[in-house]
């Protein structure tokens, strides 16, 4: 059992670890602090707009080379067709895969996919160029998407190779018709695209157009619901940090909604949401990070590790109340019941083979 003192010794260790990992800059979110709803948005847009534009060509294949660049290789990160913790099916070199046309085929070459499609905003800047909503992904599976909404398929008409489907839309609230559907390790990367979208060009959609998934740049009410479970569900993953921070060097702006992802609940989400997950401090080890949501709603909190890693619960004495189990065999994401403890604050401990990382949660 661990003494009061050598628990937040360890605590405190922790901590300044996890200051050592990359951030934004010292008070970038200083004008979003406090706030919710349509004035958090409005502070986040002000700070935000007007980033540097990048040119389509040469820019984004260049840009790419940093931004999409999987560590320690010379491969592309794909977010159709990679395997984030597996074996991808193939891979892309950075510059020698690039095409601006391919086959008829997976594992031809990449090409630039506009997650929120180009047709909507007339392929007009920055957005057209902007990278966080072009993406390098495989040219045939970017064709074969085309222009459909993002959705929860119920039956596959396509199955790609790492799992991305096409199918009928069964998503509560959505339009009746065929939509796209990633695997469950890209859906949050694709979630807090969208929410960066809505709020990086807030009043700036009155020229795009109306469909399946937005008014202008307004993200419609049954897209957003969906959007708020893959942002809970696949928590940010040290990708898209590394993402980030690359993407602030060229655009000098960043993705608010991977720096704190809770600024979603507090835009779209449920306010008590919004209320714990602002009350959560983070304790981490850089090596392994720990990603916390609530879904009050549900009365769940959903976590994820970095790195395989086993998962417990402590009470603030340090004592372990419950040994976690993942939701699913080969992953590192666990649910808890908010319901199964009294209220107040609790510690998850996570052990890996880089460490032990502590993170506080409160079960409002």
């Amino acid at each position: 059992m661990l003494s009061m003192k050598r628990l937040y010794l360890s605590l405190g260790a922790l901590l300044f670890a996890g200051m050592a990992s990359a951030q934004p800059p010292a008070n970038y979110y200083q004008s979003a602090a406090g706030l919710s709803g349509t004035q958090l948005q409005t502070a986040l847009y002000n700070k935000i707009k007007g980033h540097t534009v990048l040119s389509y060509t040469p820019g984004l294949w260049n840009a790419y080379k940093t931004t999409d660049k999987r560590p320690g290789t010379n491969y592309l990160w794909d977010i159709y067709s990679d395997i984030p913790g597996g074996t991808p099916p193939y891979q892309y070199t950075l510059g020698s895969g690039q095409c601006g046309s391919g086959a008829n085929r997976e594992n031809s070459c990449y090409n630039r996919e506009h997650i929120w499609p180009q047709s909507k905003f007339s392929s007009n800047p920055p957005m057209v160029s902007d990278l966080w909503i072009v993406y390098p992904t495989d040219y045939y599976v970017n064709n074969q998407r085309s222009s459909m909404p993002y959705g929860k398929v119920g039956t596959a008409s396509k199955t790609f190779m790492n799992g991305t489907k096409i199918g009928n839309n069964t998503y509560p609230g959505a339009p009746s018709g065929t939509c796209f559907e990633p695997i469950d390790s890209f859906k949050g990367d694709i979630a807090r695209s969208y929410f960066y979208i809505a709020t990086r060009y807030l009043g700036e959609g009155s020229s795009w157009s109306t469909w399946e998934m937005a008014v202008g740049s307004v993200i419609k009410p049954w897209a957003v619901q969906m959007l708020l479970e893959w942002n809970r569900l696949d928590p940010v993953s040290a990708k898209e940090v590394a993402r980030n921070n690359a993407a602030f060097l060229l655009q000098k702006n960043r993705n608010p909604f991977i720096d704190s992802p809770q600024y979603a609940e507090c835009i779209w989400g449920n306010s008590g949401n919004c209320r714990a997950a602002q009350s959560v401090a983070t304790v981490s080890n850089p090596e392994e990070a720990l990603q916390v949501f609530y879904d009050l709603n549900a009365g769940k909190i959903y976590l994820t590790a970095d790195k395989p890693a086993t998962a417990q619960l402590l009470d603030m004495q340090g004592r372990v109340l419950e040994t976690l189990l993942p939701l699913t065999p080969e992953s590192n994401r666990w649910e808890l019941s908010i319901n199964a403890w009294p209220r107040g604050m609790y510690l998850v401990r996570t052990q890996s083979q880089a460490g032990a990382t502590l993170r506080r949660v409160v079960f409002p």
